[in-house]
């Protein structure tokens, strides 16, 4: 009886002192969790301020305590040795904050979390400044732990030495008390600010590592509450994302002229099925195929505007009503620069009876070239019908004579059978290169990427592309997910586990990119849909920062 006596008392104490332990880890995972916050986009509004505290005082002390509880507390109970205890939780509270420094170095340089996927971003830019640079940041990362270690253990040592002097303390209490009403209060507001598209306070949801705030989808809709205030914002968003009032170019494009530009041929084909695709490849072996995957589009009049314009197809009408040329033809101009195009349109077979409809874009359609004399580099674009023998000899013609060329398909082949429609698998199009053209890999591109990364040869502007395109630079560093694009009037969301389709009237599905099975009930993030939706608003002159 004795014996158990004792037994039990020890185990009290040991967590006691687990609870002292995590108290001050806590302390020191809020200092650096404020680092978070001094790099994250300021919040917007003050109860965006409010959220933001609360969320951070709630979030950075449940963490610890979640490890406390996981990892610690059971060997409070099954190995009641101070000694073993103090050992097992001064390494796990040492590999647990250099995983948080880690993640904030990260989040500060590239603006979101670590994953398999951002580990080998961090090691591929490293590499690119200096060889061995990667096994330096590892060094560096396990003299840190290192030094973690260290303080750990003394921080394990120093707590149990006072334990009975910190017993005396009252304070535990009301701390504990306050993180915990924070961690609830945080939760609380998220959810009406879920329910409500209010973005001061879901545009901070990936601010954090390891947050998975609570949604109105998730707790709300099951009890049929704040259901019709969420569709009311979100069929807000969508008809200002849909109603176009046109703002082309975004603002003023200044650029610097790049020296030595090279001269570049574009080839973009109507269609290509599988077929013709491995003709193509069989007759031009001095072209690569991009790995990437890249998106075309359901016809071919919409790849063409995507690739001219660099911008989804909802923007076309507007576009055309406007009579606008693409933006970077100013700069172009200005730098004498010289922009041709050719439409190779004879179609001799049922393959190519899509070309007999193909057209520029409307306010193209007279438009072939420039006409600068003596122009300092060329860019020509050349539009045909599958393997059309004149843009075949162009092409060929250009790699003989040292060219840049660039090769694609404007209409996916597998669009119309596809199911679930716009998979990546369906929409892929695809895009040869020859050794004059250097592209970085990404995890999904399309038409829209082309025309800028081919201008950034030969253009540096300020704020790069994004006055005149929402495609992306396939020569700098890999995009962000998500890709948000337009088919017809059906957007789409393509993240790295599912693809997320929102019709006209609102209704959004979602299935996994991998098995293409429909999730029921599923649908993007808010921050994402937000986040993905003002993107592609950008040239519309109602988008305004709070929806």
């Amino acid at each position: 009886m004795k014996q158990r006596k004792q037994r039990r008392d020890k185990i009290a104490r040991l967590i006691s002192w687990g609870h002292w332990f995590t108290f001050f880890n806590i302390i020191l995972v809020l200092a650096i969790g404020s680092l978070y916050i001094e790099a994250a986009e300021p919040p917007g509004s003050g109860l965006g301020l409010i959220y933001m505290l609360l969320n951070w005082l709630g979030h950075f002390s449940f963490l610890p305590f979640v490890v406390f509880i996981v990892l610690i507390f059971p060997f409070c109970l099954l190995v009641p040795y101070s000694r073993v205890l103090r050992g097992i939780a001064t390494l796990v509270a040492a590999l647990g904050i250099i995983a948080l420094v880690a993640d904030l170095l990260f989040y500060r340089q590239y603006g979101y979390h670590l994953n398999t996927y951002s580990l080998s971003q961090l090691a591929a830019d490293a590499e690119s400044v200096f060889a061995g640079a990667s096994f330096l940041i590892l060094l560096g990362m396990l003299l840190t732990f290192v030094v973690l270690l260290v303080f750990e253990l003394a921080l394990a040592n120093l707590a149990w030495k006072r334990l009975d002097r910190l017993q005396q303390k009252h304070w535990g209490p009301a701390f504990s008390a306050v993180f915990v009403l924070c961690f609830l209060a945080s939760h609380s507001i998220h959810v009406w600010a879920d329910a409500v598209l209010y973005t001061n306070i879901t545009k901070q949801d990936d601010t954090f590592p390891l947050s998975y705030p609570t949604t109105a989808k998730t707790l709300m809709s099951k009890h049929g509450l704040l259901v019709e205030e969420r569709h009311q914002a979100t069929d807000r968003l969508l008809r200002q994302t849909t109603s176009i009032d046109l703002k082309y170019p975004a603002a003023d494009i200044m650029c610097a002229r790049i020296a030595e530009p090279p001269t570049t041929l574009i080839v973009a084909f109507t269609q290509l099925n599988q077929q013709q695709q491995q003709q193509f490849s069989e007759r031009f072996p001095q072209l690569q195929h991009y790995g990437t995957p890249v998106l075309g589009q359901l016809d071919a009049a919409s790849g063409l505007f995507e690739l001219l314009y660099g911008l989804p197809d909802l923007y076309m009408t507007a576009i055309a009503d406007s009579q606008a040329e693409p933006a970077y033809f100013g700069p172009l101009r200005d730098y004498r620069i010289e922009f041709t195009t050719a439409l190779f349109n004879n179609p001799a077979t049922a393959d190519d009876a899509i070309a007999s409809n193909m057209q520029l874009p409307q306010p193209l359609q007279q438009f072939r070239q420039f006409g600068l004399s003596q122009p300092s580099a060329v860019i020509g674009l050349a539009i045909s019908a599958p393997e059309h023998s004149d843009s075949l000899r162009r092409i060929q013609q250009a790699l003989d004579s040292g060219m840049a060329v660039i090769v694609t398909a404007l209409a996916a082949s597998n669009a119309a059978t596809s199911d679930p429609a716009y998979a990546v698998s369906a929409m892929q199009v695809p895009l040869w290169t020859n050794d004059k053209v250097n592209w970085q890999a990404q995890p999904l591109a399309s038409l829209t990427d082309i025309m800028p990364t081919v201008l950034s040869n030969y253009l540096q502007c300020v704020e790069d592309t994004k006055h005149y395109s929402l495609g992306h630079n396939l020569q700098s560093e890999a995009r962000r997910w998500p890709l948000v694009t337009t088919y017809g009037e059906d957007l789409v969301i393509y993240q790295e586990e599912m693809t997320s389709v929102i019709d006209r009237d609102g209704h959004i599905r979602s299935f996994d990119n991998q098995s293409l099975q429909l999730l029921p009930g599923v649908s993007p993030a808010t921050p994402v849909m937000i986040d993905s939706l003002r993107k592609l608003k950008r040239f519309n002159q109602q988008n305004e920062s709070n929806p």
